[in-house]
């Protein structure tokens, strides 16, 4: 499954590699990713204790201004991704 990370900073790109693969968000603009980068990245779909520890690891934290940039990251499930709820389809 991929996930859209819009970066709503003005001015600050982040860079980081997954994968070997290298993400850069530039500001106002959205890359679609696997969910995977999102997660190792910004910690997409973990609790807060692991977005904190993501936040620390991308370098922001010595940034006065770092974790109002780590928050400006928006992430959203891409259309068409489909989540599992237990239902099942008879036709």
């Amino acid at each position: 499954m991929n996930v859209k990370v819009t970066n709503k900073n003005n001015t600050k790109v982040l860079r980081d590699k997954h994968g070997g693969i290298e993400y850069v968000f530039a500001p106002g603009e959205t890359l679609t990713i696997p969910t995977e980068a999102a997660e190792h990245i910004f910690g997409y779909g973990l609790d807060e204790k692991g977005k904190w520890q993501k936040f620390l690891r991308s370098g922001l934290a010595n940034d006065p201004k770092g974790r109002e940039i780590f928050d400006r990251m928006v992430i959203r499930p891409v259309g068409g991704n489909i989540e599992a709820t237990g239902a099942v389809r008879v036709a």
